[in-house]
């Protein structure tokens, strides 16, 4: 039987998030996801450090969730692992981890 993937709203997904190389869960950033807009708080900044560059805003996906840099292309795409943990290669050696922080 075939399955498919449903698509969160920007609702289901805005909250508060930490990313951290897989690798290293001690060096880690706490970003928050805003419905609005599709937006970021200002701690955002962090992700440059992995990115290359500050997303600027956000659009989920079937499989996951876009980061998009100011002119609107994507820096990168986080692939869903399972619900509220998400991850994406982002260097050669470097997979970033993106999960849902408890509320």
């Amino acid at each position: 039987m075939a399955s498919s993937l449903l698509l969160l709203s920007p609702a289901q997904l805005a909250g508060s998030w930490t990313f951290y190389p897989q690798d290293d869960a001690t060096h880690r950033c706490t970003v928050q996801l805003v419905a609005e807009h599709k937006t970021f708080n200002s701690e955002v900044k962090c992700l440059k450090t992995w990115l290359g560059e500050v997303p600027k805003s956000w659009s989920p996906t079937p499989d996951g969730i876009y980061l998009m840099g100011p002119d609107g292309t994507a820096l990168v795409h986080m692939n869903r692992i399972e619900p509220g943990h998400y991850e994406a290669q982002v260097k050669t050696e470097t997979v970033l981890v993106m999960v849902r922080n408890p509320e």
